[in-house]
């Protein structure tokens, strides 16, 4: 059996945010060494954005309750393993976990999306697509760096992915969280599903990547990054995004959208499908019209979620769907279980049929990204 992370990231390099301070002035993010004397290096975001240890954002295999660790953090890019700034480098990284592949998502540029300034965020993130482009570079079948748009704005997210996908960026993160006031429901957002799904890309949401930092939650959970509240009740802010998606009827308008939804884990999935199909049946005149089916169905067909050691997910896999389940290590990032991915898996997939184990470690990313199985390493 191989293994097939759906849930890595790339630390995009500093040259993502070179040259926007020159263009945009103090309206653009950039990346300081010693910032407001606080050592280490740091993503420093426009108006008021608390600043971004970037060294926590590639010491995985390292413990937060060392304080060697929190040295290495302040290394900034050099604290890091050899492999998250060398592509090459993450491919023994890879071997040394025991899988064959990954699909990275953003790590500094997460939080990119919470700069509310269109223009500047259109810029970074076409620097963020170019750069990944150029990491996958070395094995395009191993390395899958996911893209980002510039939504809310709907104008220049179908440009970019117009521009990035023809590139051969092959699947991108959105905002998991936008504005109530205007939801993805909107008929605004179709010209760009109907542009997404043309394309065929995966779509991910991944968990800290909302048009704002506390990705829609009430003031007093605080931010599902810096928060005990915000943290636990993560998920809350993609399942509001998922029901928009289904019941705002943009899956029953494009059907062959696929969504990602990442790293909020998968215990709480199979209790949301059931209680929204019921929700479906006591609030008729809050679901369009357009559905032809139930929520949960909708659900089966259009989404993926990913985990990394989640017992309760795994327990409760055939309520959620054992083909919408993909699995990831996290790394680089300081809560991967990178390098002991394989003991983990054993343990947390114990007792798991094979054929089932197999889909959740390796079929289903290979379906979700249509890669070729013989174009991929043997087992680790």
């Amino acid at each position: 059996m191989r293994y097939y992370s759906c849930d890595s990231h790339v630390v995009e390099a500093a040259e993502i945010y070179a040259g926007l301070t020159d263009r945009f002035g103090d309206r653009a993010p950039f990346i300081s060494k010693d910032y407001n004397d606080k050592p280490g290096t740091w993503l420093v975001l426009p108006g008021g954005i608390r600043p971004v240890p970037v060294g926590r954002l590639g010491i995985a295999g390292a413990s937060l309750s060392d304080p060697a660790t929190h040295a290495r953090i302040e290394q900034g890019y050099d604290g890091f393993n050899p492999g998250v700034m060398d592509p090459t480098a993450r491919l023994d990284e890879q071997a040394q976990d025991g899988i064959v592949g990954e699909v990275m998502y953003p790590s500094l540029s997460m939080f990119t999306f919470a700069i509310p300034d269109d223009e500047v965020r259109d810029a970074a993130f076409r620097n963020h697509n170019d750069w990944v482009l150029d990491y996958c570079s070395v094995d395009r079948n191993r390395l899958i760096g996911v893209g980002c748009l510039p939504l809310p704005d709907v104008e220049r997210a179908i440009a970019e992915i117009d521009r990035s996908a023809q590139l051969g960026v092959r699947g991108f993160a959105i905002p998991a969280h936008v504005d109530p006031a205007k939801p993805y429901c909107h008929p605004d957002f179709d010209p760009f599903w109907a542009r997404a799904q043309e394309f065929g890309v995966p779509l991910t949401m991944h968990i800290f990547t909302g048009s704002s930092l506390e990705g829609g939650m009430p003031e007093h959970w605080g931010t599902p990054g810096g928060h005990l509240k915000g943290y636990t009740l993560a998920h809350t802010t993609i399942a509001n995004t998922i029901i928009d998606l289904i019941c705002g009827g943009v899956v029953e308008r494009f059907p062959d959208l696929r969504f990602v939804c990442a790293e909020y884990e998968t215990g709480w999935v199979g209790h949301f499908k059931q209680r929204l199909d019921h929700a479906a049946y006591r609030t008729p005149w809050e679901v369009s019209d357009e559905l032809t089916m139930k929520p949960s169905e909708y659900f089966d067909r259009n989404f993926w979620v990913t985990f990394e050691d989640d017992v309760e997910g795994v327990a409760t896999r055939h309520s959620i769907g054992v083909g919408n389940l993909l699995w990831g290590n996290d790394y680089p990032h300081h809560d991967s279980i990178w390098p002991n991915s394989r003991p983990i898996l054993d343990e947390i997939l114990s007792g798991v049929p094979d054929d089932e184990k197999e889909q959740m470690v390796w079929s289903n990313v290979l379906e979700l990204y249509d890669l070729d199985p013989d174009s991929l390493p043997a087992a680790a």
